[in-house]
């Protein structure tokens, strides 16, 4: 090899190099600009070229979960607007640590409801089961968070959760200058009205999702019970759910 040549490979390698470096960082950039946006699994699968065809679109079994607070609007009319909003992230913040600790997607803020996806984007064979966990883990912490709204003179509050597990259409959706990873679907209205049958301080779930989430999930004796959800065209069994494991419901 030439000279000439030696040098070239020599100037290639340091433009391969700088180049390396400057996708690193673009990455840290984005991942530290995005985080507040989407999660983590989310991101990744966006970044990575082969996930093209998950983020576009696809059906899977996933479970789904919404998270509302209860008497919100009467809440939000009664408050004053800097404090009510505090009071919202307050509650926000704890819950999404907990979601995001038994590896839930939130897809939506419809409000103060959270919506989220648990085996998705990435398969996940134990979706259900840490749906059931994060749901009864979100409840046992409402206790703290109402002992946070006693110190702060909020009132206190009470969330429902409703869960179902089926298929639903994933993929990112909107347009080129607006764009979200979202759930659509039947099953996906059918876990919103699930949850819109729900009690402060209850879980509800589906039966597939009782049995796909195992023997964890502990069940209120004779609880269960035949519901009719608006839109759905047959009546859907639901069970009240008191704790997963070791861990149970503070009412229960």
């Amino acid at each position: 090899m030439s000279t000439k040549d030696q040098t070239r490979l020599i100037e290639l390698e340091e433009e391969n190099r700088q180049l390396r470096k400057s996708l690193s960082s673009m990455r840290e950039f984005v991942h530290e600009g995005m985080a507040p946006y989407v999660t983590p699994e989310v991101l990744e699968e966006i970044l990575k070229q082969e996930a093209g065809s998950a983020i576009q679109g696809e059906r899977r079994i996933v479970t789904m979960m919404f998270a509302d607070l209860r008497k919100s609007t009467e809440l939000s009319e009664m408050m004053d607007p800097i404090n009510y909003i505090r009071l919202v992230n307050h509650y926000f913040e704890d819950m999404i640590m907990i979601i995001d600790s038994w590896q839930g997607n939130i897809t939506s803020f419809v409000g103060d409801c959270l919506v989220t996806v648990f085996g998705a984007p990435r398969f996940n064979d134990g979706a259900a089961s840490q749906a059931v966990g994060s749901a009864v883990s979100m409840q046992r912490r409402m206790v703290a968070i109402n002992k946070w709204n006693s110190e702060q003179g909020y009132p206190s509050i009470q969330m429902g959760i409703g869960i179902h597990t089926g298929e639903a259409i994933l993929g990112c959706v909107g347009s080129s200058t607006r764009m979200k990873y979202d759930m659509m679907g039947r099953n996906v209205n059918l876990a919103s009205r699930i949850e819109g049958f729900t009690r402060g301080g209850q879980i509800l779930i589906s039966s597939e999702t009782l049995e796909a989430a195992g023997e964890k999930v502990i069940e209120r004796p004779g609880s269960a019970r035949w519901v009719s959800p608006k839109g759905i065209n047959q009546k859907v069994l639901v069970h009240d759910v008191i704790g997963y494991g070791s861990l149970r419901l503070p009412s229960a």
